[in-house]
């Protein structure tokens, strides 16, 4: 937690006790356990998926093994991510390092979209030729493996983004998702394979693989653009339009009508999983507005806020000249 308060050109730190640092320790250790649990399951899958793709000759299970290839370097990037938000302000970063979460996901958003065109260009180009045959028996006993191994991830790092508030944790958790519709999808395609073959229409066999590549690459792609556009708000400092802005806003008119403030301005943001809040406020009466006064309105402040915002960066002025608001 960051707090910075402007008083006459000095700043000081919010106190923390031991229980909010034992907590904070718990979150950081729960969400690295998640995300080296997903590392080791990319391993594995990713070497499953492009070895069964290239043996059995199916583009889509190789789409698969892409999507867990490219999962593995961008969980491992998460990972060293999730290290470095634990790390305090230091003399390069700081601010701290919440603004590479964002980042970092973006980035990610940005390379699973990329996969899911060049996927379905394939699978378009592939039906355009005639399609291709696989190998059924084995194309399928990777199908039901991919599948159980990662819908078991997702609800496991599902329920641990959710009770540790991690975003990291929830973006690699849908890569998990469309990893698991996509091992889903693969296993009924080839299960539908194995009806046409039953009633005789076995002559459609060779386009299945590409549709099903064609089809999955573009349902898959909502999830980057989803992420995309949440965490690119927060590398652009966009106010975030939800409660806690609406809760910001009513506190500080609270504050403002309390201890009549001549007038005031506040900027709010949040990068990552950290708040920023910068408040201004315009003064006249020198006397009335000492030292300990001013720092009795950060305290209301932040005994206000401090449960919706969590890990803040926050930021006080107060001022004689309408000009600094």
């Amino acid at each position: 937690m960051n707090y910075s308060s402007l008083t006459q050109g000095l700043s000081g730190p919010i106190k923390i006790n031991e229980e909010e640092i034992m907590a904070t320790s718990r979150k950081f250790s729960k969400e690295r356990l998640a995300l080296k649990m997903s590392l080791a399951g990319t391993v594995v899958l990713a070497s499953l998926g492009v070895g069964y793709g290239l043996y059995v000759g199916s583009n889509a299970i190789l789409l698969d093994g892409m999507f867990s290839l490219m999962s593995m370097g961008m969980t491992g990037l998460s990972l060293y991510t999730a290290y470095l938000v634990a790390k305090p302000d230091d003399h390069h970063f700081q601010f701290g390092y919440a603004h590479i979460e964002p980042l970092i996901n973006v980035v990610n958003g940005l390379l699973i979209l990329v996969t899911c065109l060049f996927a379905f260009i394939n699978g378009v180009q592939t039906i355009v030729s005639g399609g291709h045959d696989i190998v059924l028996e084995h194309a399928l006993i990777y199908a039901v493996m991919s599948t159980f191994c990662c819908f078991g991830i997702y609800f496991a790092e599902t329920h641990i983004a959710k009770k540790v508030q991690s975003e990291l944790v929830r973006v690699d958790s849908q890569e998990w998702l469309i990893d698991g519709i996509l091992s889903a999808a693969i296993l009924v395609g080839f299960l539908l394979v194995m009806a046409l073959d039953s009633l005789g229409y076995s002559q459609w066999n060779r386009y299945v693989d590409p549709i099903l590549v064609s089809a999955l690459s573009l349902a898959a792609a909502v999830l980057p653009i989803t992420v995309l556009r949440r965490n690119l708000k927060e590398v652009l400092l966009v106010a975030p339009q939800d409660g806690v802005q609406k809760k910001v806003d009513r506190v500080i008119e609270k504050l403002a009508e309390d201890y009549h403030f001549e007038d005031y301005t506040h900027h709010f943001a949040k990068t990552g999983r950290q708040y920023d809040l910068e408040v201004n406020i315009l003064v006249k009466d020198e006397k009335y507005w000492t030292t300990t006064r001013q720092d009795q309105v950060r305290q209301v402040l932040w005994d206000a806020l401090h449960e919706q915002l969590g890990d803040t960066w926050l930021s006080v002025t107060f001022t004689g000249q309408a000009r600094w608001l």
